[in-house]
């Protein structure tokens, strides 16, 4: 664990900088002291590197904990831990807090035993800075990861849907038959490839804590009936019935439409999908004013979903196994993404199906007409 790291030693008393080199040195480490904190920055900002600091809270120019906060400005891959005297466990607990891995007491330090105590307690805090940086990289490649979808991804195919928009429009002259139909199949390939990165980006905030919503007065009516004009016609497409029921009055709630669309697309298209030809798929919303909500209820008459696949069904890629579902594609982010939509709107959904064929699914969103 020790051979060959670099260890800086900070301490205003040599007969302790003296014991932790034997120590240490005795386990293969490469060991530097510094008798005071002006030592300390002078060696750090001469561009050496440690894997461990090992600093006193008390020192004779510096206390160690502002010195702790001038390394972590600069550096946060080496860990760093604390030497305490008697009653000085607050102090070492408040260096933690400020980003030490940890402390010892200077009364536990073993003369002439085996120090396992001494080195467990150095490796725990090597093992959680270790775990920090990790942790710190792992964020970074995520962060990289999102804008080159966001610009290297998404930007390029909102060109392609947009060249494809214009060409079926034939803003740039008539198109013949078998050039409408290339193009139609490239339009369509084109706005799934949309769809699919859309997701990963909902997904990415999400996994980041980014999601947000941009609440407004929102006449939910309007957000169904914006959704059923492209639902229409993927139901058209498989002999599908599409029946939607609305409130007779506008029926407005502190929400995010843009987001409810999606929600409410996604739904409608999963219900298209595992519909066989010829079913029937219907979406109704009504207001709860016991509870001052708004309820949505999407049903299908289709395959169902088996009972024990219900508890998995809005976790990240899940999708139903079996062949009656084999074929049909998807990122298994979609209904993640609805019920984090809906949560953040401080609602629910609930899912209901006996996974009998014919019989179908019905998903029940709750949300609140005003902002939580």
């Amino acid at each position: 664990m020790f051979e060959g790291k670099r260890v800086l030693t900070v301490d205003d008393s040599a007969t302790i900088r003296v014991f932790l080199r034997s120590l240490l040195q005795a386990r293969g480490a490469v060991v530097e002291e510094a008798g005071s904190g002006e030592e300390a920055i002078a060696l750090w900002r001469s561009g050496k590197e440690y894997d461990l600091v090992i600093l006193d809270l008390l020192l004779p120019d510096s206390d160690g904990i502002s010195l702790l906060q001038f390394l972590r400005r600069t550096n946060d891959d080496s860990a760093v831990v604390m030497l305490t005297g008697m009653g000085g466990i607050k102090s070492a607990m408040a260096a933690v807090q400020k980003g030490a891995d940890g402390y010892i007491e200077k009364q536990d330090l073993s003369v002439g035993g085996d120090s396992a105590e001494f080195f467990y307690a150095l490796e725990q805090a090597m093992n959680r800075r270790d775990g920090i940086v990790a942790q710190k990289q792992l964020q970074q490649v995520k962060a990289d990861f999102y804008s080159m979808v966001t610009h290297d991804l998404r930007n390029p195919a909102g060109v392609i849907s947009l060249s494809l928009n214009l060409l079926l429009g034939e803003e740039a002259g008539p198109l013949t038959p078998d050039q409408r139909e290339l193009a139609g199949m490239a339009q369509a390939a084109s706005n799934k490839m949309l769809g699919l990165i859309n997701d990963y980006l909902d997904y990415a905030k999400i996994d980041a804590g980014y999601l947000r919503l941009d609440l407004s007065t929102t006449d939910l009516c309007e957000v169904v009936q914006s959704c059923s004009h492209l639902a229409a016609i993927q139901a058209k497409s498989r002999q599908h019935t599409l029946s939607i029921d609305l409130p007779p009055e506008p029926l407005l709630a502190q929400a995010d439409g843009e987001r409810l669309k999606q929600v409410i697309d996604n739904l409608l298209s999963n219900a298209i999908k595992y519909t066989p030809e010829g079913g029937q798929i219907s979406v109704k919303l009504t207001q709860d004013t016991e509870r001052d909500q708004v309820v949505f209820r999407i049903s299908d008459t289709g395959r169902g979903i088996p009972k024990e696949q219900l508890p998995m069904l809005f976790t990240k890629y899940h999708r139903v196994p079996g062949q009656a579902t084999r074929g049909i594609k998807g990122t298994g982010l979609g209904l993640l993404i609805v019920k984090e939509i809906v949560a953040a709107h401080g609602g629910n959904i609930q899912v209901d199906s006996e996974g009998v064929p014919g019989r179908g699914t019905t998903f029940v969103i709750r949300i609140p007409l005003h902002a939580v």
